[in-house]
């Protein structure tokens, strides 16, 4: 039972490095434009080697795409979970809290 406590505890802290790199690497590319930042800059900032950013994005391309995927895969997960639904008011209701609640509010 211990073996799967530290995979779970690994793969949280694997998800967390990576939302920290999106984080980053999202505020750099606000900072400086997507262009003209580098993986070298990104490692920087987060005080890690390029290789330790490597494990987890080969290129910058991989992390702009993670960030993407972020944002419209509880957008995609509502629109399933309605489609699923009566076509009911309550229904329309949910989805418009729901996606009020994926945007933050």
């Amino acid at each position: 039972m211990g073996g799967t406590m530290d995979s779970t505890k690994q793969q949280r802290r694997r998800g967390d490095t990576r939302r920290r790199i999106q984080d980053v690497a999202l505020a750099l590319f606000a900072e400086q434009g997507y262009e003209k930042t580098s993986l070298r800059e990104i490692a920087e900032r987060l005080d890690v080697t390029k290789a330790a950013l490597y494990y987890h994005f080969k290129t910058k391309e991989e992390i702009l795409v993670s960030i993407f995927e972020g944002l419209v895969r509880p957008v995609e997960e509502l629109i399933e979970w309605g489609r699923e639904q009566p076509h009911t008011l309550e229904t329309k209701q949910e989805i418009i809290r729901r996606y009020s609640e994926a945007l933050g509010g």
